[in-house]
């Protein structure tokens, strides 16, 4: 699992101060970014090697409230992939700080190619991070 740590921002809150859920997509949308950041994919070689993510199908579970000001951990947990390793299912975890489940987002992911305006197969380079984290799990003894 990959996870990162932040705190409410007061743009993703309402009038009572609860995060919203255009604020646990963003920040679902951030970890993804940053995970391919860290392995060496920023946006600009994604945009010079024409691929690209398209999500799909969010689904939010509430378990609890996060606050504004509040710190929470984001997890990022690799499914499946599925499709002919066209489409992967992640799942976003948000953790407050006493370590509780507060959501978790259930997303689809497809990697995309804008020469041909389709769904692809992800280049081996970058779809080779994903496949580690899964053979990781499947390690025993």
């Amino acid at each position: 699992m990959f996870q990162r740590t932040y705190t409410v921002k007061g743009e993703y809150v309402n009038d009572f101060m609860v995060m919203q859920n255009f604020g646990y997509l963003k920040y679902a949308s951030k970890i993804v970014e940053t995970f391919l950041f860290v392995n060496g994919f920023s946006s600009l070689k994604m945009n010079t090697l024409k691929v690209g993510l398209q999500k799909n199908n969010d689904q939010i579970i509430h378990y609890q409230n996060l606050m504004f000001t509040q710190t929470f951990s984001v997890q990022l947990e690799f499914k499946t992939l599925g499709y002919c390793a066209q489409k992967m299912n992640v799942e976003v975890h948000f953790y407050n700080d006493k370590k509780e489940k507060c959501a978790t987002i259930k997303r689809e992911l497809y990697w995309f190619d804008y020469n041909s305006w389709t769904t692809i197969i992800p280049p081996k380079n970058i779809s080779k991070y994903f496949l580690q984290q899964k053979e990781s799990y499947k390690r025993v003894g």
